[in-house]
Protein backbone atom coordinates (compact mmCIF):
# COMPACT_ATOMS: atom_id res chain seq x y z
CA UNK A 1 0.00 0.00 0.00
CA UNK A 2 1.19 3.31 -0.84
CA UNK A 3 0.81 6.47 1.76
CA UNK A 4 2.10 6.22 5.47
CA UNK A 5 -0.35 3.29 5.94
CA UNK A 6 1.42 -0.46 5.27
CA UNK A 7 0.00 -3.79 5.08
CA UNK A 8 0.81 -6.21 7.23
CA UNK A 9 -0.04 -9.87 7.72
CA UNK A 10 -1.71 -11.97 10.24
CA UNK A 11 -2.57 -15.84 10.67
CA UNK A 12 -5.64 -15.17 12.29
CA UNK A 13 -8.03 -12.25 13.77
CA UNK A 14 -7.14 -12.62 17.28
CA UNK A 15 -3.41 -12.32 16.45
CA UNK A 16 -4.37 -9.13 14.30
CA UNK A 17 -5.52 -7.69 17.37
CA UNK A 18 -2.37 -7.84 19.54
CA UNK A 19 -0.92 -4.64 17.82
CA UNK A 20 -4.33 -2.83 18.82
CA UNK A 21 -3.87 -3.77 22.52
CA UNK A 22 -0.54 -2.38 22.80
CA UNK A 23 -0.80 0.23 20.41
CA UNK A 24 1.91 -0.95 18.19
CA UNK A 25 2.25 1.12 15.27
CA UNK A 26 2.73 -1.96 13.14
CA UNK A 27 -0.95 -2.34 13.59
CA UNK A 28 -2.02 1.16 14.06
CA UNK A 29 0.60 3.31 10.96
CA UNK A 30 -0.27 6.97 10.67
CA UNK A 31 -3.45 7.60 11.25
CA UNK A 32 -3.73 5.86 14.44
CA UNK A 33 -6.03 2.66 13.20
CA UNK A 34 -4.72 -0.52 12.73
CA UNK A 35 -5.24 -2.70 9.10
CA UNK A 36 -4.31 -6.29 8.97
CA UNK A 37 -4.34 -9.28 6.27
CA UNK A 38 -5.54 -12.31 7.49
CA UNK A 39 -3.55 -15.33 6.05
CA UNK A 40 -3.97 -18.92 5.15
CA UNK A 41 -1.24 -21.57 7.03
CA UNK A 42 0.48 -21.19 3.64
CA UNK A 43 0.76 -16.92 4.27
CA UNK A 44 -1.05 -16.48 1.36
CA UNK A 45 -3.80 -13.95 1.56
CA UNK A 46 -7.38 -15.14 2.92
CA UNK A 47 -9.29 -12.41 3.74
CA UNK A 48 -8.36 -8.49 3.47
CA UNK A 49 -9.27 -6.73 6.65
CA UNK A 50 -9.30 -3.39 8.49
CA UNK A 51 -9.56 -3.91 12.51
CA UNK A 52 -11.00 -0.77 13.65
CA UNK A 53 -10.58 0.65 17.23
CA UNK A 54 -13.46 2.97 18.80
CA UNK A 55 -12.02 3.24 21.90
CA UNK A 56 -9.55 5.50 20.00
CA UNK A 57 -11.36 7.80 18.14
CA UNK A 58 -15.21 8.89 17.66
CA UNK A 59 -14.06 9.84 13.90
CA UNK A 60 -11.66 7.73 12.76
CA UNK A 61 -12.78 4.16 12.84
CA UNK A 62 -15.92 5.76 10.49
CA UNK A 63 -13.53 7.81 8.35
CA UNK A 64 -11.16 4.83 7.95
CA UNK A 65 -13.92 2.38 7.01
CA UNK A 66 -15.36 4.04 4.34
CA UNK A 67 -11.69 5.13 2.55
CA UNK A 68 -10.46 1.67 2.82
CA UNK A 69 -13.87 0.57 1.41
CA UNK A 70 -13.79 2.70 -1.75
CA UNK A 71 -9.64 1.70 -2.23
CA UNK A 72 -11.15 -2.17 -1.90
CA UNK A 73 -13.71 -1.48 -4.50
CA UNK A 74 -11.84 0.48 -6.81
CA UNK A 75 -9.45 -2.76 -7.34
CA UNK A 76 -12.31 -5.33 -7.26
CA UNK A 77 -11.38 -6.82 -4.04
CA UNK A 78 -13.39 -7.47 -0.89
CA UNK A 79 -12.80 -5.84 2.98
CA UNK A 80 -13.86 -7.04 6.06
CA UNK A 81 -14.33 -4.40 8.77
CA UNK A 82 -14.44 -5.44 12.61
CA UNK A 83 -14.20 -3.19 15.26
CA UNK A 84 -12.19 -4.54 18.05
CA UNK A 85 -11.77 -2.62 21.60
CA UNK A 86 -9.36 -4.08 24.19
CA UNK A 87 -11.49 -2.15 26.63
CA UNK A 88 -15.06 -1.46 25.95
CA UNK A 89 -15.83 2.34 26.14
CA UNK A 90 -18.36 3.03 29.19
CA UNK A 91 -21.80 2.89 27.98
CA UNK A 92 -22.52 6.12 29.03
CA UNK A 93 -19.75 7.17 27.31
CA UNK A 94 -20.57 5.63 23.52
CA UNK A 95 -18.24 8.20 21.46
CA UNK A 96 -15.48 7.81 24.17
CA UNK A 97 -15.89 12.04 25.04
CA UNK A 98 -15.30 12.07 28.96
CA UNK A 99 -11.36 12.08 29.10
CA UNK A 100 -11.62 15.42 26.88
CA UNK A 101 -14.22 16.75 28.79
CA UNK A 102 -12.26 16.05 32.45
CA UNK A 103 -9.91 17.94 31.57
CA UNK A 104 -11.47 21.48 31.50
CA UNK A 105 -12.37 20.92 35.84
CA UNK A 106 -8.42 19.67 35.95
CA UNK A 107 -7.19 22.76 34.12
CA UNK A 108 -9.39 25.24 35.83
CA UNK A 109 -8.36 23.05 39.38
CA UNK A 110 -5.50 23.99 38.88
CA UNK A 111 -4.98 27.65 37.72
CA UNK A 112 -7.98 28.90 40.08
CA UNK A 113 -6.24 26.77 43.11
CA UNK A 114 -2.95 28.92 42.99
CA UNK A 115 -5.45 32.42 42.37
CA UNK A 116 -7.75 31.92 44.93
CA UNK A 117 -5.02 30.86 47.21
CA UNK A 118 -3.32 34.13 45.99
CA UNK A 119 -6.23 36.06 46.63
CA UNK A 120 -6.63 34.64 50.60
CA UNK A 121 -2.62 35.33 51.49
CA UNK A 122 -2.50 38.81 49.23
CA UNK A 123 0.77 37.29 48.18
CA UNK A 124 1.56 35.36 44.87
CA UNK A 125 4.61 33.01 46.98
CA UNK A 126 5.00 31.84 50.34
CA UNK A 127 6.46 29.40 52.78
CA UNK A 128 4.73 26.11 51.89
CA UNK A 129 3.00 27.32 48.85
CA UNK A 130 4.46 24.43 46.82
CA UNK A 131 3.09 21.96 49.76
CA UNK A 132 -0.37 23.53 49.90
CA UNK A 133 -0.83 23.31 46.10
CA UNK A 134 0.06 19.86 45.96
CA UNK A 135 -2.13 18.88 48.77
CA UNK A 136 -5.21 20.48 46.84
CA UNK A 137 -4.22 18.71 43.93
CA UNK A 138 -4.21 15.28 45.37
CA UNK A 139 -7.98 15.99 47.04
CA UNK A 140 -8.95 17.97 43.37
CA UNK A 141 -8.01 14.57 41.48
CA UNK A 142 -10.14 12.34 43.92
CA UNK A 143 -13.27 14.43 43.29
CA UNK A 144 -12.89 14.30 40.02
CA UNK A 145 -11.85 10.97 39.79
CA UNK A 146 -15.21 9.95 42.18
CA UNK A 147 -17.55 12.10 40.25
CA UNK A 148 -16.42 10.78 36.51
CA UNK A 149 -15.71 7.52 37.82
CA UNK A 150 -18.49 6.37 39.61
CA UNK A 151 -21.32 9.47 39.47
CA UNK A 152 -21.35 10.00 35.92
CA UNK A 153 -19.93 6.74 35.15
CA UNK A 154 -17.93 7.70 32.57
CA UNK A 155 -14.89 5.28 32.57
CA UNK A 156 -15.02 1.49 34.33
CA UNK A 157 -14.48 1.57 37.79
CA UNK A 158 -11.67 -1.29 37.55
CA UNK A 159 -9.43 2.20 36.18
CA UNK A 160 -10.35 4.13 39.55
CA UNK A 161 -7.26 4.16 41.48
CA UNK A 162 -5.03 4.67 38.61
CA UNK A 163 -6.99 7.58 37.33
CA UNK A 164 -6.66 9.24 40.12
CA UNK A 165 -3.17 9.73 40.33
CA UNK A 166 -2.78 11.12 36.55
CA UNK A 167 -5.85 13.98 37.38
CA UNK A 168 -3.96 15.08 40.70
CA UNK A 169 -0.16 15.01 38.50
CA UNK A 170 -2.37 17.31 36.02
CA UNK A 171 -3.64 19.67 38.86
CA UNK A 172 -0.52 20.02 40.60
CA UNK A 173 1.37 20.88 36.70
CA UNK A 174 -0.91 23.69 36.08
CA UNK A 175 -0.84 25.22 39.87
CA UNK A 176 2.94 24.99 40.04
CA UNK A 177 3.12 26.83 36.46
CA UNK A 178 0.22 29.24 37.60
CA UNK A 179 2.00 29.81 40.92
CA UNK A 180 5.48 30.68 39.18
CA UNK A 181 3.65 33.26 37.03
CA UNK A 182 2.33 35.18 39.54
CA UNK A 183 4.98 35.37 41.10
CA UNK A 184 6.87 36.89 38.34
CA UNK A 185 4.42 38.72 36.90
CA UNK A 186 1.57 39.50 39.75
CA UNK A 187 -2.21 39.03 38.79
CA UNK A 188 -1.39 39.28 35.09
CA UNK A 189 -0.03 35.79 35.62
CA UNK A 190 -2.95 34.13 35.65
CA UNK A 191 -4.40 35.87 32.11
CA UNK A 192 -1.16 34.13 31.06
CA UNK A 193 -1.88 30.95 32.51
CA UNK A 194 -5.35 30.87 30.57
CA UNK A 195 -4.20 31.82 27.29
CA UNK A 196 -1.44 29.28 27.40
CA UNK A 197 -2.74 25.85 28.92
CA UNK A 198 -6.84 26.09 28.57
CA UNK A 199 -7.21 28.49 25.67
CA UNK A 200 -4.08 26.85 23.42
CA UNK A 201 -3.33 23.56 25.44
CA UNK A 202 -7.32 22.58 25.87
CA UNK A 203 -7.69 22.24 21.54
CA UNK A 204 -4.27 21.11 21.03
CA UNK A 205 -4.87 18.16 22.40
CA UNK A 206 -7.05 16.66 20.15
CA UNK A 207 -9.74 15.06 22.24
CA UNK A 208 -11.62 11.93 21.20
CA UNK A 209 -11.34 12.64 17.91
CA UNK A 210 -7.29 12.73 17.54
CA UNK A 211 -4.40 14.42 17.06
CA UNK A 212 -4.63 13.56 12.91
CA UNK A 213 -7.76 15.44 12.69
CA UNK A 214 -5.84 18.77 14.34
CA UNK A 215 -4.99 21.64 11.99
CA UNK A 216 -1.07 21.66 11.65
CA UNK A 217 -0.76 24.95 14.18
CA UNK A 218 -2.71 23.13 16.99
CA UNK A 219 -1.23 19.36 16.05
CA UNK A 220 2.47 21.08 16.48
CA UNK A 221 2.48 23.31 19.72
CA UNK A 222 0.27 20.32 21.50
CA UNK A 223 3.09 18.26 22.95
CA UNK A 224 4.91 20.97 24.36
CA UNK A 225 1.95 21.64 26.82
CA UNK A 226 0.29 19.97 29.49
CA UNK A 227 -3.26 19.56 28.36
CA UNK A 228 -2.42 17.00 25.17
CA UNK A 229 -0.21 15.13 27.65
CA UNK A 230 -2.38 14.77 30.13
CA UNK A 231 -5.16 13.53 27.83
CA UNK A 232 -3.08 10.94 26.07
CA UNK A 233 -2.12 9.51 29.94
CA UNK A 234 -5.77 9.77 31.23
CA UNK A 235 -7.36 7.89 27.79
CA UNK A 236 -4.77 5.20 26.87
CA UNK A 237 -3.99 4.32 30.86
CA UNK A 238 -8.04 3.84 30.91
CA UNK A 239 -8.28 2.14 27.66
CA UNK A 240 -5.21 0.63 26.51
CA UNK A 241 -3.33 -0.62 29.58
CA UNK A 242 -1.25 2.69 29.88
CA UNK A 243 0.46 1.20 26.36
CA UNK A 244 1.70 4.81 24.81
CA UNK A 245 2.15 7.09 27.66
CA UNK A 246 5.23 6.92 28.15
CA UNK A 247 6.38 10.05 26.95
CA UNK A 248 3.15 11.85 28.05
CA UNK A 249 4.15 10.76 31.41
CA UNK A 250 7.97 12.05 31.34
CA UNK A 251 7.03 15.50 29.71
CA UNK A 252 4.10 15.60 32.48
CA UNK A 253 7.06 15.11 34.87
CA UNK A 254 9.53 17.21 33.81
CA UNK A 255 7.15 20.11 34.19
CA UNK A 256 6.27 18.98 37.30
CA UNK A 257 9.80 18.83 38.80
CA UNK A 258 10.78 22.00 36.91
CA UNK A 259 7.94 24.07 38.41
CA UNK A 260 8.19 22.53 41.76
CA UNK A 261 11.78 23.37 41.87
CA UNK A 262 11.51 26.93 40.93
CA UNK A 263 8.73 27.77 43.13
CA UNK A 264 9.78 26.28 45.84
CA UNK A 265 13.32 28.83 45.26
CA UNK A 266 10.97 31.79 44.89
CA UNK A 267 9.13 31.03 47.92
CA UNK A 268 12.33 31.18 49.85
CA UNK A 269 13.71 34.14 48.52
CA UNK A 270 11.85 35.76 51.15
CA UNK A 271 8.65 37.97 51.93
CA UNK A 272 7.28 40.39 49.18
CA UNK A 273 4.62 43.50 48.66
CA UNK A 274 0.97 42.51 49.28
CA UNK A 275 -0.92 42.30 45.94
CA UNK A 276 -3.39 44.82 45.32
CA UNK A 277 -6.83 43.16 46.92
CA UNK A 278 -8.79 44.46 43.26
CA UNK A 279 -5.99 42.55 41.52
CA UNK A 280 -6.96 39.25 43.28
CA UNK A 281 -9.91 39.38 42.53
CA UNK A 282 -9.66 40.70 38.99
CA UNK A 283 -7.54 37.19 38.97
CA UNK A 284 -9.73 35.19 40.87
CA UNK A 285 -12.71 35.21 38.40
CA UNK A 286 -10.55 34.87 35.15
CA UNK A 287 -12.35 32.18 33.05
CA UNK A 288 -10.91 30.49 30.45
CA UNK A 289 -13.28 30.60 27.12
CA UNK A 290 -12.04 27.75 24.40
CA UNK A 291 -13.19 24.51 23.11
CA UNK A 292 -14.01 21.41 24.68
CA UNK A 293 -12.34 18.83 22.91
Amino acid sequence: MSGNIRLWQYSTWNSSRRPVRARDRRGYGEAGRPNAAVTDQSGHPRVKGLIVAPSMSDLAPLDLALRFEQAARSTGQKLTVRQYAPLPLAAKDPFGLVQGIMLVPLLIGGYMSSTLLMAVTGQAAGRWRAAQLAAFAVVSGLVVDLIVCYWLEGFPSSKFWITWPICSLLVAVVAFVAAILQKLLGAVGTLVTVIVVPLLGNPSSGGASGVPYLPAFWRDIGPYLPPRNGYILLHHTIYFDGHGTSQALINLLIYLGVAAAVLIVLDLRGSEAKVPVDATEAAAMSVPIGATP
